[in-house]
């Protein structure tokens, strides 16, 4: 505003004194006409109208957080690495990737993408970070489905008294001797680890017993003799402090939690990849099956030395064999088995007699498989992954036995490399996807946030729009077993039921077969809020107002958008400079966007009303130098 007066006044002066020159030089004292001297040329410096950039086909936005739901710390950086083809994907301002757009110290990743085949395209990718346990996830993109946005929780490799069920420890290998024991540990690079004196073999353990949520634990064993190999086959220089991470299933938590309750979070959603998934069906095939894992629990393991380098295998024995270390796990005895194959008493070979009977690189083969709980003498699947490729793959089979605790069942199985190890019922899915429609109670397409939940022991997955349309759900490679359905909204369960049976109160909607819900409409027990939409205009605006004294309109540009309620994470936008969001009345919003130039997010409120606003992206103006009587590129109002 400053500088349209300024302009104004300049040039109200130059017109000005342009008149009074020429009438005091029309002629002198001799009546002779004198010609008025020629003033010099008033110019004025004008802003040059910013240039937009390109819009793209799509958007993918990777949004990081913790294991309780809150973002990272700004002195974290993260690092993303594509294990799949990166082909399409660009920078948010259109530009291929570099290796300095894949960290980030904001807890989160945004790329836009320059097209889509009409088959739809797949980037797979896995998340790091120092302080942190790797996680993975896949983004799939249609013609019309094409801005998607994940949330992807990341564990520390220390953590103790937390929300969730979790528990994670790093110790030096000589703090692993409990105090008082006769016991020494030292470690060659030749001879690997030793252990002597009381004890041949150092243990971490990790134990969960959160009443009504979860109990559980594993026991990391490492013998004497082990040594400790990089991926490459090479001996650590030095001694390695190990971090084991425990991850509870919370099958208490599902089988006692009431009807009227919803939990927001879940150990189980700091699940590598997501409980949903596709596994090799067979070790010699890269054929893919898709379905779901029921976990038993899963625990992560590593080796470290102060220089990062990580262990992965144990070397060989005297007699060439695998050294191993041991993983005991105990199993909440609530778990839930989808595909129940019992071993027979001193049966020696597991793998032969579950591939036999039941299971084929892990997979459950059962033709009608009845789920029921837990028992001594299951057969358990066991499964590790791969941090770097961010896939799960079949490993053996360890079976379930009691050891007289009135909670657990233990399984422990011998391991030759360091990963996450999980013990996993996988069933394959019984259609691709399903889609269903949520309706309020007023029979209405649902307009209230929410998050719809399939739970079971030792299961679950969770479904939050991502492009503000909470009037359906769709799950991918939805789980091949009976399940409960629950509606999430403000920490409780809204759920009625189907559409074709209401009463009114909230209840958790069991189903044998969730395929089943295609196209089915399930009704919630909350009216619906009052919404109002608000437009927002993303547009490049000059920062270098003092390099000029006409300022130039800002221009609508494409840009990416994060919008946040109370602090959660709601939805993407890629905007093409215009756009709507629909908001709660009365819900405390912000947003962030992407200043494209800096690779910078730019957080403001978004205040829950009509009034249009506008989300500024500063940009260097070029500036002209014009005549005041012209009007150079930049000029206007």
């Amino acid at each position: 505003m400053g500088n349209n007066k300024f302009k104004l006044t300049k040039l109200a002066l130059a017109l000005g004194l342009t008149a009074t020159l020429s009438g005091c030089f029309s002629d002198n004292d001799n009546n002779d006409y004198v010609k008025p001297p020629v003033p010099p040329e008033e110019t004025v410096d004008v802003a040059v109208p910013p240039v937009a950039i390109e819009a793209q086909a799509g958007s993918v936005t990777v949004n990081i957080v913790d294991v309780t739901g809150a973002p990272l710390a700004d002195t974290v950086t993260a690092m993303i690495s594509f294990t799949s083809s990166e082909d399409g994907l660009l920078t948010a301002a259109g530009n291929a990737l570099a290796e300095t757009d894949k960290s980030s110290t904001a807890s989160s990743f945004a790329f836009t993408v320059g097209s889509i085949p009409a088959q739809g395209v797949s980037y797979d990718y896995v998340i790091s970070a120092d302080g942190f346990l790797n996680n993975s996830g896949t983004l799939t993109l249609s013609t019309t489905d094409n801005v998607v946005a994940q949330e992807i929780r990341l564990t520390p490799r220390t953590l103790a008294n937390s929300d969730v069920a979790i528990v994670a420890d790093t110790k030096t290998l000589e703090e692993l001797v409990p105090a008082g024991e006769n016991t020494t540990v030292s470690y060659d690079p030749a001879s690997g680890l030793s252990v002597s004196g009381d004890k041949t073999e150092i243990a971490l353990p990790q134990a969960i017993n959160k009443a009504g949520v979860a109990v559980g634990g594993s026991t990391v064993k490492i013998k004497s003799g082990t040594q400790f190999l990089a991926k490459d086959g090479t001996a650590l220089a030095t001694v390695p402090k190990m971090t084991v991470a425990y991850f509870a299933n919370e099958a208490t938590r599902n089988d006692e939690e009431a009807d009227s309750a919803a939990a927001t979070s879940s150990s189980l959603d700091a699940f590598p990849g997501g409980l949903a998934l596709s596994v090799a069906s067979d070790p010699n095939s890269t054929e893919q099956v898709e379905g779901s894992f029921t976990s038993g629990g899963f625990v992560a393991i590593e080796l470290v030395d102060d220089a990062g380098n990580k262990v992965s295998t144990f070397g060989k024995d005297a007699n060439g064999n695998d050294n191993t270390i041991t993983v005991a796990m105990q199993v909440d005895k609530k778990t839930s088995n989808p595909c129940p194959v019992t071993l027979p008493a001193g049966t020696a070979d597991i793998k032969a007699y579950a591939e036999a009977n039941g299971f084929k690189n892990g997979v459950c083969t059962v033709s009608a498989p009845v789920a029921r709980k837990i028992a001594a003498g299951d057969i358990f699947p066991v499964w590790s992954y791969d941090e770097d490729a961010g896939k799960w793959g079949f490993e053996s089979y360890g079976e379930v036995t009691d050891s007289g605790n009135a909670s657990t069942f233990d399984v422990s199985v011998d391991v030759n490399h360091l990963s996450y190890w999980n013990l996993d019922y996988f069933n394959n899915s019984k259609c691709s996807s399903v889609k269903f429609n949520i309706l309020d109670n007023n029979g209405d397409a649902n307009k209230a946030e929410t998050t719809i939940l399939l739970e079971v022991n030792g299961y679950r997955s969770s479904y939050t729009s991502r492009d503000g349309n909470y009037a359906s759900a769709t799950f991918r490679r939805p789980p091949g077993f009976p399940v409960k359905v629950k509606v999430l909204r403000n920490g409780q369960n809204v759920l009625d039921g189907l559409s074709t049976n209401t009463d009114g109160a909230p209840s958790a909607l069991s189903v044998s077969n969730i395929c089943d819900l295609q196209d089915k409409d399930l009704t919630l027990t909350i009216a619906p809020p009052t919404i109002v939409t608000k437009q927002i205009k993303t547009q490049l605006v000059c920062s270098n107002t003092g390099d000029f004294e006409v300022n130039t309109p800002p221009v609508a540009t494409p840009a990416l958008v994060r919008l946040f309620k109370d602090g959660s994470f709601k939805q993407t936008i890629y905007s093409t400079g215009t756009f709507n969001l629909n908001l709660e009345q009365g819900g405390t919003y912000s947003a962030s966007y992407l200043d494209y130039n800096t690779n910078v997010w730019t957080s403001t409120p978004v205040a829950a009303n009509t009034t249009a606003a506008t989300f500024d992206i500063p940009v260097v103006c070029e500036v002209e130098t014009v005549p005041v009587s012209g009007s150079g590129s930049g000029s206007g109002s």
